[in-house]
């Protein structure tokens, strides 16, 4: 396993990391399996929510880590809060963000609880909330740190101007976004240029799109997206095939490639699902290879001089 620096923090993380929205007390014996072959792979890095399965994810994890035997110093933990809805909360009517200084410590609380643990290493803001200043946010985060209970924060699914405007007030590691062969808005719309400028990590949720760039069947081709998706997908595993690994292996490492420390969440349940993906860190693909996928992706050709240039390359 490659390691990377989270951020500016001097704490190595796999470049690989397990995404525990699908760990389940209802699979809780295969969900304590993959956690502990994912570390066992050399995966030191685990992503949760309070809103996975309502609290499910954070229990699960934590009671696989202490059952596996696996020192909490070993380990990075990830987690978030912001989302709220009734069934969490019985105070809200309806589906809402809050990233209030009460809430957020709440939340803190009630995560270091589910986890079982004293210190969560990294704490994300998981939507932004429209209604709570930045500042206000941040502070609540000093707070936490200095207490001990909050190590590093980052953010989830955040704009490059909601980076900017929390990044005013505290040191943000990293961002979590959607991003894989399949959604490339990251790219497109300034988010991975403004990570490196702020030296935070990428962590790329939904790295295989919903399983289709893991080879799952079961396209619908009754809509152009689908029709696109198969398309690239089809394309995709001719260049994987051409490298001999699979077709997750290619899709992540196609990510980690990218330069400041991209990181694939891997959302699994699965133990041999988690083993195939971490044979994708440092896997290499020639610079050629990345950008035909990324034509592939795109759908056109990389603008190049002028005029209407399409280079095809032979095979």
């Amino acid at each position: 396993m490659d390691y990377v620096e989270l951020g500016t923090t001097g704490v190595r993380v796999s470049r690989v990391a397990l995404g525990c929205m699908s760990l389940t007390h209802e699979r809780e014996a295969e969900s304590h399996a993959t956690v502990v072959a994912a570390h066992e792979a050399g995966i030191n890095f685990f992503d949760t929510a309070d809103v996975y399965g309502r609290g499910q994810s954070e229990e699960v994890l934590g009671a696989a880590l202490k059952e596996g035997g696996i020192a909490r110093e070993d380990v990075v933990i990830a987690s978030k809060c912001g989302i709220v809805s009734p069934g969490m909360d019985p105070s809200y009517e309806y589906k809402a963000y809050d990233l209030s200084s009460g809430y957020i410590k709440a939340s803190v609380e009630a995560s270091l609880k589910r986890l079982g643990t004293d210190y969560i290493d990294l704490f994300q803001p998981h939507r932004i909330d429209y209604l709570t200043h930045p500042e206000e946010t941040a502070q609540a985060f000093d707070e936490l740190e200095a207490e001990g209970k909050v190590r590093h924060v980052g953010v989830s699914n955040y704009t490059v101007d909601e980076i900017r405007a929390l990044s005013a007030y505290v040191r943000v590691e990293s961002l979590q976004t959607q991003f894989s062969l399949l959604h490339l808005e990251p790219m497109e719309t300034g988010l991975t240029a403004v990570c490196l400028e702020k030296k935070m990590n990428v962590l790329c949720w939904s790295p295989n799109h919903r399983g289709l760039l893991a080879g799952r069947d079961g396209f619908e081709h009754g809509d152009w997206q689908s029709q696109r998706e198969q398309g690239v997908v089809t394309q995709a595993q001719r260049v994987a095939d051409r490298y001999g690994w699979s077709l997750t292996q290619l899709s992540l490492a196609w990510l980690m490639q990218l330069p400041g420390g991209v990181i694939p969440l891997v959302g699994t349940a699965n133990p041999e699902h988690i083993k195939e993906a971490s044979d994708a860190a440092g896997k290499q693909l020639e610079r050629d290879d990345w950008y035909e996928l990324m034509v592939i992706a795109r759908g056109r050709p990389m603008p190049w001089g002028q005029g209407p240039f399409v280079y095809v390359k032979e095979r």
